[in-house]
């Protein structure tokens, strides 16, 4: 059924999920919490699900890159430095790690379903059980 659906060009399941990584980040006011963890598993299982077949492969693992462009660009427009941004981001990225774990093993496993519902009618009727002759 999802793959019906899945019509979503790989651009845009990035753009998916950064807009709810970056609305759960300004929901929990720029620190990793419980709203920013749930706003990314959601973009990424949203993301994954809706996501053409060949994109699975790039919009599985782009929370983590996503999280860490978002706190380099947040800290970038503030005007720190290119030294103070290191100092800056590794905390925010840290601390967030949980999520972003989460995140991308939700994506894979709709990957997997979705790789593996596929795999799963496209196997030859030859071994089904129900057409076999004894």
């Amino acid at each position: 059924m999802v793959d019906r659906l899945a019509h979503l060009p790989s651009v845009a399941s990035i753009a998916v999920t950064a807009l709810f990584t970056g609305v759960g980040s300004w929901l929990d006011g720029g620190q990793p919490g419980a709203v920013l963890g749930v706003f990314m598993v959601f973009g990424a299982v949203l993301a994954s699900a809706m996501v053409r077949p060949v994109g699975l492969w790039i919009a599985v693992p782009a929370p983590p890159l996503l999280y860490v462009g978002l706190v380099v660009a947040v800290s970038a427009l503030k005007g720190k430095s290119t030294g103070e941004l290191a100092i800056l981001v590794a905390p925010p990225v840290v601390r967030a790690f949980p999520h972003l774990a989460v995140a991308v093993g939700a994506g894979l496993v709709v990957a997997a379903v979705r790789v593996g519902g596929a795999w799963w009618r496209g196997r030859s009727s030859s071994t089904r059980r129900g057409g076999a002759v004894a």
